[in-house]
């Protein structure tokens, strides 16, 4: 049986989200409640965190670390495409001034470094944002248990 397409995947999403709504809508929320947690509160420094952690994830060297070896701090900046303030202010929505202010709070509490006008993360923001990057492992695997089940149905609730 060949794979659905995406555009199937979510026709169908869509159509059974009535009855897979809070199997896709909880994991959301426990992420979003841990993330506001471990920033203390603040909903923007989740997006900056996200941002950077976005382009540290796509650097080709970075799929190369070791869990271990981040938890140990091995690597204490992590390698980054890059992003500056106005980057992230851009793509988040959050004013510039903003970014800047909370990048230097983040800067001052060691999880992020300038470097130039790059904004990288560190190994100890990395370890800092653990509860929510667990958190956003428990979203993709029920997220996936779900589509998975729903896909596996003949036809859609």
């Amino acid at each position: 049986m060949a794979r659905p397409t995406r555009a199937a995947m979510l026709a169908q999403v869509a159509a059974a989200y009535p009855t897979i709504a809070e199997d896709l809508a909880q994991p959301l929320l426990n992420f979003i409640t841990i993330a506001r947690e471990t920033v203390g509160g603040d909903a923007d420094k989740i997006l900056l965190i996200l941002t950077v952690g976005v382009r540290t994830s796509q650097h080709p060297e970075f799929a190369d670390l070791t869990p271990g070896g981040l938890r140990r701090g091995e690597t204490p900046v992590l390698p980054s495409l890059g992003i500056n303030i106005r980057s992230i202010a851009d793509s988040t929505g959050i004013p510039r001034e903003t970014v800047r202010r909370k990048v230097g709070e983040l800067v001052k509490a060691g999880w992020l470094v300038r470097e130039g006008n790059d904004v990288r993360y560190t190994a100890e923001g990395y370890l800092a944002v653990t509860p929510a990057r667990d958190a956003i492992l428990a979203l993709a695997v029920r997220n996936y248990e779900t589509v998975v089940g729903l896909m596996s149905r003949r036809e859609p609730r």
